[in-house]
């Protein structure tokens, strides 16, 4: 519990008293040699003063409530709270790196424990970080995420959800971005809570902050040098609207209780018909030659409104400059501010807008395979590859290996020639080719038999699949090719690519063997989440004929070894 007192001098022990009262009714006691009193006063005399009638212990610099340091100088807010908060990630980072975990496991630490923890701190002290601070949060977790080696994959690339089979990458500075803008949503709506400004100022009218947004407040407002939310919240705001080339004080979702409107001096009951019949914003009220001219209601409504006032919004939503800069439709970032009700998902709601300014130009790893194997891929098969890698599995261990492989992860002599500046870039297995990516998943002489063998399979399921790469490496399959069948294929493909990384340096031919043992791994770990999902039909459908065609493969000793015996018949 945290209480405020403005008059602690004189004002401490009727909360005292009120505290022991409930005290002696509940049970409960405050232990007055836990708690502590937070002065924030310049007089020595009165802090003298208040040290002897509080029973409090007294800290004259800060307190910590709820994880939150509030100190007494406003510039010690950032080295109490954000210097502590890269260190206390720093430390937890140190702790998890060594443990046995996977690529997109570190991410997802960082997701689920990082990224809360960061959010919490700029939620509670939204103030102004220096970039610095954030590249060195990024280097720490990209450290963290490829444990200490130099990446595989472009950042860019990890931060687009689209691209990376949604396996992304949060950006600690754009949710801090987001965090400070959203008091803008609260400012709209006049709200009164959940505002900094009534700790900066609890004087101001809240409707001085929310002629900030899509209004012209800004030429009359006078920033308070402890403003420093508010005013930040403001600078944010408006730089992120001209950055999408958006107007920022007149706009179709500009109130009709904005400064525009107020300054025209129209009477409240005309602007109360209008909200009530025709909507809240300029573009309900319309403008140009849709003033009150959008529906037959809208249309009605101008003989019931006064005429002086008629004019006078008349002259406004009429005049050229009006109809230039709100003759548009409303843009999803406008939307967020003036349609939501409730500001559940806010945070994430702005992050997404804000990520679409993120206009860093990286290769795309899917043009890139379409390049290495001579052929362009259309926008349906760019598509369907970026599907492929949300959809192959419902096992994140599965889909890990797919989405390395699109993304184009795994090392090769050629890149490993490049980055170590050497000339030698012959394929690591001895066949003496040149070691591309594509030699190494599909052209290589010692992988060739493999793919034989798989294609083989293919055979037996009555499948017939044309001997393109871009099937088994990226999922992008024919265009008659049956949407029953995919499941199946996308499983074996998805095997076969894991015997292959395995053997990614040997000089020899992955075993058809180690593939068949791979593939009823998935087999039975399938099998095990149907039967807890009550989803036995579908695994049925799946793995039926490929269940009989696995276990024709295999002698009856590497059954008793493996313990492979028919989960869907029993036998």
């Amino acid at each position: 519990m945290i209480v405020y007192l403005s008059d602690p001098k004189s004002s401490t022990t009727e909360p005292l008293k009120l505290i022991n009262n409930f005290s002696k009714v509940a049970g409960y006691k405050i232990n007055s040699n836990k708690s502590v009193a937070f002065l924030y006063t310049k007089e020595k005399q009165a802090e003298k003063e208040i040290r002897e009638t509080t029973p409090f212990i007294i800290d004259p610099n800060n307190i910590k409530y709820l994880g939150v340091t509030l100190t007494k100088q406003v510039k010690d807010l950032y080295n109490k709270n954000f210097k502590t908060l890269r260190k206390e990630i720093e430390e937890d980072l140190r702790r998890w790196k060594d443990l046995p975990c996977s690529w997109i496991g570190r991410i997802n630490m960082v997701k689920m424990a990082i990224l809360p923890k960061a959010i919490y701190r700029f939620n509670a002290i939204p103030i102004k970080i220096p970039i610095q601070f954030f590249k060195e949060l990024d280097r720490t977790i990209c450290k963290f995420i490829w444990n200490n080696k130099k990446p595989r994959i472009a950042k860019a690339i990890l931060n687009n959800k689209r691209t990376s089979g949604g396996i992304t990458i949060p950006e600690l500075k754009q949710y801090y971005r987001a965090i400070v803008i959203k008091t803008a949503w609260y400012w709209y709506r006049d709200r009164q809570i959940d505002q900094w400004n009534r700790i900066e100022d609890p004087e101001m009218n809240p409707h001085t902050y929310g002629h900030l947004i899509f209004d012209k407040g800004a030429k009359t407002i006078q920033w308070k040098k402890d403003s420093i939310f508010s005013k930040w919240c403001w600078f944010n705001w408006r730089a992120t609207c001209r950055r999408m080339q958006i107007d920022p004080s007149l706009s179709p979702c500009t109130k009709l209780k904005s400064k525009w409107i107020k300054d025209l001096h129209i009477k409240p009951d005309t602007l109360k018909l209008i909200e009530e019949k025709l909507g809240k914003h300029l573009e309900h009220m319309g403008t140009g030659k849709n003033f009150l001219n959008k529906t037959p209601m809208a249309y009605a409504l101008r003989s019931r409104i006064d005429k002086w006032d008629l004019i006078k919004l008349q002259s406004f939503c009429k005049a050229k400059d009006t109809v230039v800069r709100t003759k548009r439709q409303p843009t999803d970032w406008e939307k967020i501010f003036t349609n939501p009700t409730t500001d559940r998902g806010l945070i994430s709601k702005i992050y997404k807008e804000l990520k679409k300014l993120d206009r860093r130009e990286t290769n795309n790893p899917i043009k890139k395979w379409g390049s290495e194997l001579n052929k362009e891929f259309t926008a349906e098969e760019c598509r369907m590859a970026e599907k492929h890698l949300k959809k192959c599995s419902t096992s994140l261990v599965i889909r890990e290996m797919q989405i390395k492989t699109t993304l184009r992860f795994h090392l090769t002599p050629v890149r490993l020639a490049k980055i170590k500046n050497s000339g030698d870039s012959r394929c690591w297995r001895g066949c003496g080719e040149r070691g591309t990516l594509l030699h190494c998943w599909w052209d290589c002489r010692l992988v060739k038999p493999f793919w034989k063998s798989v294609w083989r399979f293919l055979r037996k399921l009555d499948i017939e699949l044309p001997d393109d790469p871009a099937i088994p490496l990226l999922g992008i399959y024919p265009k008659d090719a049956s949407t029953y069948k995919k499941d199946t294929c996308s499983t074996m493909f998805i095997a076969a690519l894991f015997i292959i990384a395995r053997n990614w340096k040997e000089p020899r031919c992955p075993s058809t063997e180690e593939w068949i043992q791979k593939m009823w791994y998935i087999y039975t770990m399938e099998y095990y989440s149907a039967i807890k999902n009550n989803d036995f039909m579908k695994f049925v459908g799946k793995w039926l004929e490929l269940e009989n065609i696995i276990l024709s493969e295999v002698t009856q000793s590497q059954k008793n070894t493996h313990g492979m015996h028919s989960l869907i018949s029993g036998y």
